[in-house]
């Protein structure tokens, strides 16, 4: 099973946009540009690798120049709730230590999206 949406992952203080895949052993997002407009598409790898420094729940971040990719493994995911946020919808993924990151899929909707997350924790 592999499924991909175009989603902004919503870090403390910023956005990012870029592709959220859920796949059979990982879930991962690849950064393609801060649309927080804090910084440029080149240095999203940098805060991106900030981030998995302070959270210390990510298992690799990649940052090739253009792009950052964060990958999850299935196994570290405890499970996904759907979150508002005034009318924006939001998808959280839980991780087995606590950890949390927020997904916004805007207006439309996330229950597959949620589905999707939840089964790859379940099959782990």
């Amino acid at each position: 099973m592999e499924k991909q949406w175009t989603i902004n992952y919503i870090p403390e203080g910023g956005r990012l946009t870029g592709h959220l895949v859920v796949r059979d052993d990982e879930v991962t997002f690849k950064a393609l540009y801060d649309s927080s407009f804090k910084t440029v598409a080149k240095k999203v790898g940098i805060a991106v690798g900030a981030l998995g420094a302070s959270g210390g729940a990510l298992t690799y971040v990649r940052d090739n120049g253009a792009e950052a990719e964060i990958v999850i493994p299935s196994a570290s995911i405890s499970h996904a709730v759907e979150a508002k946020k005034g009318m924006m919808k939001r998808v959280v993924v839980i991780l087995n230590d606590g950890t949390d990151y927020t997904f916004e899929y805007g207006l439309l909707g996330v229950k597959k999206l949620v589905a999707a997350v939840n089964d790859v924790a379940a099959a782990a």
